[in-house]
């Protein structure tokens, strides 16, 4: 399993189930209630295999207390040695969240970082939780409609960069802003950084969450399903195969949604320039 890399991404969300039923209706995306949610106090949360983790608050919580955006997670080859790495460089764990079945833990690091929530785990460890209670693939395996790209805004881009190569590794080429802001950096991890926001885009969202880019196999029918929904497009990105990525806003329960087809993947992460 190739590391680093983008696994997952929590949010919070008003009301669960509404999120699910538009999510599923929208992107066609299925959900499942980890075991591990009962673990868990004053708040529920639900997973799946395309990378994105609705969570639904009690009450508030301490993690959630910047907004909606509660982490960004990255599998790495071994998340003990890079808590400490991090540590080392002055950064310490908001939240140490142990998974049962792997007996590991996974580490939530604050907004210290470059205003970026970054959750720690090894690879292979929240797909071992998930398999005791039935199949679940990693990320890259998972079946079409699933995250492909995590648009996050940061203040200084290049060290940012420096810094998430530094402390994991993670490599950056420059690519499209897609209108989210001034410049962008993005690479095969699936993350992409973005520098100066663009002004008529902000209120779209959640910072710094800018956009979770979905990857479908028809781009034609899932844009129709949004605007039919009544979120139109709001910036068109022409890629080299004539195809467009396609990025909505802030479109279900505040989720700040793009979406492209899966022949554009080696574009849009920066496998190809």
């Amino acid at each position: 399993m190739n590391t680093p890399k983008f696994c997952r991404i929590a949010i919070v969300v008003d009301d669960m189930r509404t999120f699910v039923s538009e999510a599923q209706r929208l992107l066609g995306i299925p959900f499942v209630r980890p075991k591990l949610d009962e673990q868990f106090v004053g708040f529920h949360v639900m997973f799946g295999e395309h990378g994105l983790e609705p969570i639904e608050l009690e009450t508030q919580m301490p993690f959630a207390k910047d907004g909606r955006l509660i982490e960004v997670a990255i599998d790495v080859q071994n998340a003990d040695e890079t808590r400490l790495l991090l540590e080392r460089g002055g950064y310490r764990p908001v939240v140490s969240n142990f998974l049962p079945v792997p007996a590991a833990n996974e580490y939530l690091f604050g907004r210290d970082f470059h205003g970026l929530p970054l959750m720690v785990c090894t690879a292979g460890d929240n797909e071992a939780e998930m398999r005791a209670q039935g199949p679940f693939r990693a990320l890259d395996d998972a079946p079409l409609p699933k995250i492909g790209c995590v648009s996050v805004v940061v203040d200084d881009l290049d060290r940012a960069a420096a810094d998430l190569t530094r402390f994991f590794g993670m490599r950056f080429v420059p690519t499209d802003p897609a209108g989210l802001g001034e410049r962008a950096l993005v690479g095969p991890h699936r993350v992409k950084l973005v520098a100066r926001p663009a002004r008529a885009m902000a209120a779209q969202y959640e910072m710094p969450l800018a956009a979770i880019e979905f990857m479908v196999e028809d781009l034609t029918a899932a844009a129709a399903r949004f605007t039919a929904a009544g979120h139109p497009v709001l910036h068109e990105r022409l890629l080299k195969s004539g195809r467009k990525s396609l990025y909505f806003g802030a479109a279900i329960q505040r989720m700040p949604v793009g979406l492209y087809c899966a022949a554009d993947d080696d574009e849009v992460i920066g496998r190809v320039s």
